[in-house]
């Protein structure tokens, strides 16, 4: 089907759009393209009733709101009205952890609709309440079709082949709840319940409520989830005697929307239709909302229809794929918190803050001082030592394995009496026939090594990959004598990295067999050699260290990824590395 060009007010003819769902992509999308070209016809089709909408409360960011405010001005200044809160606060092992300086709007997601259907009508757009569509029909009837029909999108299932559409769904089940209960920050709460452990969300959006998401990861029991008072009951100290209400009492997984390609012929899909980020990192609507007005623009910008949806494709979903992938990265961090949650309770909280991005220890100890100054308590504590000025400085002691500190330094031959004091180098000694090479951490000028390292492949990314891995360890790697601990180092290339939780579900498995037997006592996740890692690759190699640590207990090393000190310091206060190498000359 061929379709003209957009135009109208001196750019053509007038045009005919429709969009399919009245959420906050498709009314933003319909307004900016009615205020920019008054003589097309903007219609916004709609299933539910007028004022009817699921869910409480919608955040952004402050980094978001100054997005919004620069992209839809007015839009902006009514967020900047809104419910204003500065700090995130971890409620977990019985304490509490409040960190400053982050800064949240919130307002409820019935108030956000209702102002955006209102700017909708005034600039001439027509929204059509309980009136469900069917698209061929529309595809037939207008220039364009905008389908922001939502994350649950029937649109893209219908095209879901032509998109390249890919819908996963997230481990925990969860239910978006209201509570009476004040919440003055974002608040993460984690309990330990008779059946498992239980998360929760809470943040103050208005209107008197809270927005209040109950998590429960896989391997919490589940037989109770409808029953609010049952919630009630395990969250009571937080909830301070109110009770929990449901719009919508569905429990549910969140769907991991991706689409190789939003535009299809005459067909655009945007929103959560498109694309969706976990509302842990809260950045949905502002997505959403971004979707809308960038499409406006190309659209009013370009007036050949096929260049302004190739130039809306080609621009979006890039953008969006980077807060999806924050989004992803931290949906599987409050799916493994009950890993984490064996982690002291400063120590957590920190891996909590970092799960998504790196913090400099100093922006962390200057910020929250409280907070990183029990982390490295914490790191001390689990060292047998005293307080460290640096975590770098800490010993690691385990029942095999110990080091003065926590910096590790590649040379390209063995340790000698001169240089950093601690050195990864090739072992001196000639490995026998058949096993793989190894290498040695030693202190400059000591006879022997600390610790030798056997090269072990690409990180095994399933499970037979693993079971491979291991029998070839034990049949080709001899314990050296002399050596009272070993490990394995593993490359993590982008593949690994691409698929990080079965990467990290494939090496724990390969980790602990090796662990039972003796052999491995550090497990080294190490950049491809001849490749130089891209900027953040680190982030997500960190991913996969952290669950490897937390599910096995077995230190863990980074080697050879391109990080800031102060942001590898972090993760070594927050239990997520032990230990850190660096390549020959970056000292």
């Amino acid at each position: 089907m061929t379709h003209p060009s957009l135009g109208g007010d001196g750019a053509g003819p007038a045009r005919a759009v429709a969009c399919i769902g009245a959420g906050p992509a498709g009314l933003l999308a319909a307004t900016q393209i009615k205020a920019a070209r008054p003589g097309w016809r903007v219609e916004v089709f709609e299933r539910q009733p007028r004022g009817v909408t699921f869910g409480y409360g919608v955040v952004f960011s402050d980094i978001a709101v100054r997005t919004i405010e620069y992209l839809a001005p007015t839009l902006g200044e009514l967020l900047v009205k809104q419910t204003r809160w500065e700090d995130v606060e971890v409620r977990s092992h019985g304490g509490r952890h409040r960190i400053p300086g982050h800064g949240y709007v919130a307002l409820s997601r019935h108030r956000l609709l209702g102002e955006l259907v209102r700017r909708a009508e005034d600039v001439g757009v027509v929204v059509h309440h309980e009136t469900p569509v069917a698209l061929d029909e529309l595809r037939d009837a207008y220039d364009l079709v905008i389908a922001a029909d939502g994350a649950r999108s029937r649109t893209r299932r219908a095209l879901a082949r032509e998109l390249g559409a890919s819908v996963t769904e997230g481990r925990s089940r969860f239910a978006w709840l209201g509570t009476g209960a004040r919440f003055d920050a974002m608040t993460f709460i984690f309990e330990q319940t008779s059946t498992g452990v239980v998360v929760a969300h809470g943040y103050p959006h208005g209107d008197g409520i809270s927005t209040f998401v109950v998590e429960v990861p896989e391997g919490t029991g589940a037989a109770e989830e409808v029953d609010l008072p049952h919630w009630e009951h395990v969250l009571a100290k937080h909830l301070d005697g109110h009770p929990l209400e449901a719009r919508d009492s569905a429990w549910s997984r969140f769907p991991q929307v991706r689409l190789e390609r939003c535009v299809h012929d005459n067909v655009v899909v945007i929103g959560d239709a498109a694309h969706t980020a976990h509302y842990s990192v809260g950045s949905g609507t502002r997505l959403a909302l971004e979707d809308g007005f960038y499409l406006a623009r190309m659209l009013t910008r370009y007036p050949d229809l096929s260049h302004a949806l190739a130039e809306y494709q080609r621009r979006r979903l890039p953008s969006a794929r980077e807060l999806q992938t924050a989004g992803a990265r931290s949906m599987r961090w409050f799916e493994r918190a009950p890993l984490y949650l064996k982690r002291p309770a400063a120590q957590f909280s920190a891996h909590l803050l970092t799960r998504a991005a790196h913090v400099v220890a100093e922006d962390l100890k200057a910020d929250v001082p409280a907070l990183a100054g029990a982390a490295a308590a914490e790191l001390a504590e689990a060292a047998g030592s005293a307080v460290s000025e640096s975590a770098f400085d800490v010993p690691l002691n385990t029942g095999t394995l110990h080091l003065p500190g926590r910096r590790v330094t590649e040379t390209g031959a063995a340790a000698t009496d001169e240089g950093p004091s601690l050195v990864l180098s090739p072992s001196p000694s000639r490995p026998e026939a058949g096993s793989p090479p190894h290498l040695t951490v030693r202190l400059p000028g000591e006879d022997h090594p600390r610790l030798a390292l056997y090269e072990t492949g690409p990180c095994p990314e399933t499970a037979e990959q693993a079971a491979e891995g291991t029998r070839r360890i034990l049949e080709q790697s001899p314990h050296p004598a002399t050596v009272p601990a070993t490990g394995i180092r593993v490359r993590v290339g982008p593949g690994a990295q691409s698929r990080p939780r079965q990467a990290a579900a494939a090496l724990q498995a390969q980790a602990r067999a090796l662990y039972e037997v003796g052999r491995c006592d550090l497990v080294d996740l190490a950049a491809e050699p001849g490749r130089e890692p891209a900027p953040g690759e680190s982030t997500a190699v960190l991913e996969i260290a952290g669950a490897v640590r937390a599910a096995t207990g077995i230190p863990v090393m980074l080697s050879g990824f391109r990080a800031e000190p102060g942001q590898i310091e972090t993760h070594l206060l927050a239990g997520r590395i032990d230990l850190w190498c660096e390549p020959e000359g970056e000292v």
